[in-house]
């Protein structure tokens, strides 16, 4: 029994001393987002549809940095924001967030935004779906982590 509380305080003490950069798991607990997380981007261009946009793709780019409670930014801003249109049932408009593209490198993701855009008329007479600059807020369901940058940096 001894022994086993070694181990155990070893590897705790093993643990605290992890900077991100080094062994035990190259930092990934630093680098991961928990379930809750609270993402807000905004939609890059707006998409006017004169029929159901099932379907239909656009991509927003995260508003601020999103950090772990260690302070590490997982996603920075500026990250694009994958979405596919998944349900429209006037005047709400659901979307499935495909991916998040961080440091150039693509994350699969599947998460849903639910949103009730303000309706605006273009000069083509087609009704915006979603107008450049809304806000999109998501949630994530399960933890996310994304590769940490070249040369250990946090």
């Amino acid at each position: 029994m001894l022994g086993l509380m070694g181990c155990s305080t070893a590897a705790a003490r093993e643990a605290k001393r992890d900077d991100g950069t080094g062994a035990l798991g190259d930092g990934v607990l630093q680098r991961t987002l928990v379930a809750g997380t609270l993402i807000e981007a905004t939609i890059d261009g707006s998409r006017a549809w004169r029929r159901n946009p099932l379907g239909e793709t656009l991509t927003a780019i995260v508003n601020a940095d999103v950090r772990t409670v260690g302070d590490w930014v997982v996603i920075p801003a500026g990250s694009s924001v994958g979405l596919r249109v998944a349900n429209w049932k006037r005047p709400t408009i659901t979307f499935t967030v495909l991916s998040v593209t961080v440091r150039r490198q693509l994350y699969p993701m599947r998460e849903s935004v639910d949103m009730t855009p303000a309706p605006a008329r273009q000069p083509n007479g087609g009704l915006v779906g979603v107008a450049s600059g809304t806000r999109i807020r998501f949630v994530l369901s399960k933890g996310f982590t994304a590769a940490r940058r070249s040369g250990g940096i946090p």
